[in-house]
């Protein structure tokens, strides 16, 4: 093989190497973390108590999905 040969696969390969870094990876995220949280689903409240159970549903949502994403960050790495 002649020299110059030689070192045009040794540039190739010097090149081949240089590039972006490479970009992490983020872990899987679980199933179950990844489900809606459901809110009120029920008709339109029509009386006091049922605004109450749909307020209290909401709230509970809310909270179910906001401990999903911190969850999540946490496994991404951002929390």
């Amino acid at each position: 093989m002649e020299p110059m040969t030689r070192y045009l696969i040794i540039c190739a390969l010097a090149l081949a190497g240089c590039g972006p870094d490479p970009v992490p990876v983020a872990p899987p995220i679980p199933a179950d973390m990844l489900t809606p949280c459901p809110g009120w689903q029920g008709r339109t409240p029509e009386t006091q108590g049922e605004l109450l159970r749909a307020a209290l549903a909401e709230k509970t949502g809310r909270q179910c999905a906001n401990q999903k994403i911190e969850g999540i960050k946490e496994i991404v790495g951002q929390g």
